[in-house]
């Protein structure tokens, strides 16, 4: 093994601890301030898993705003190979950040409406329309800016939810049907669904070598 392989080891490593420590220490301060604000005491199970996925949705799209906000900065936790790296892929970064920030806001809108809540039922519907809305139209505006790897990525991970969110739907729903499991609520269902979406995309990026550090 050269010395320049041994370095270049070297300097992967420290990126993938840097990685890993400020995700952590970022997540748990987030997730922390962003479930006391919530109230979980006096919420139902299902609605603090939907508001936990809706944090994740945040805390991603959030990482990745930051990345572009400075791109130096971003290329010390994002996996990419450099700065420039950022500014080239600026567009499609821009899209993937307001979709995900979209959806952790209607997630967590959604998660707590209610008759007697701050946010009405109507208006904790309408926030998931309206992020779908905003997701599909910059997923058809940015598609022809992908790269054969980003559209097969993007391919891969849809497969890969369709597996994982059918397979859980499949066997819970058949399992609550003969009193073996408790039957999905209206909301495990949408965290089901749109953490599964995310799972999938964590999932595929791993299968393509890309949760390595660059």
């Amino acid at each position: 093994m050269t010395r320049s392989t041994v370095d270049e080891n070297s300097r992967k490593l420290r990126k993938l601890f840097v990685q890993l420590v400020s995700g952590a220490l970022v997540g748990g301060v987030i997730g922390y301030f962003g479930m006391s604000q919530l109230d979980p005491k006096a919420m139902q199970v299902d609605q603090i898993l939907t508001s936990g996925v809706g944090i994740i949705y945040l805390l991603t799209g959030g990482i990745v705003g930051l990345g572009l906000l400075s791109p130096k900065l971003g290329s010390k936790f994002l996996n990419v190979e450099d700065a420039e790296e950022i500014s080239e892929q600026r567009r499609v970064l821009t899209g993937s950040t307001i979709s995900m920030v979209a959806l952790g806001l209607a997630l967590i809108a959604l998660a707590n409406a209610g008759p007697d809540r701050a946010i009405s039922p109507t208006m904790g519907f309408l926030a998931i329309v309206v992020a779908l809305f905003v997701s599909v139209v910059v997923s058809f505006r940015d598609w022809k800016f992908y790269d054969e790897m980003m559209r097969g990525l993007s391919r891969d991970a849809g497969n890969i939810a369709f597996c994982i969110v059918g397979s859980v739907i499949l066997l819970w729903g058949a399992a609550a049907s003969i009193g073996m499991a408790v039957t999905p609520t209206p909301l495990m269902l949408v965290s089901l669904v749109s953490g599964g979406l995310l799972l999938a995309a964590f999932v595929a990026a791993g299968r393509a070598g890309l949760m390595m550090p660059r």
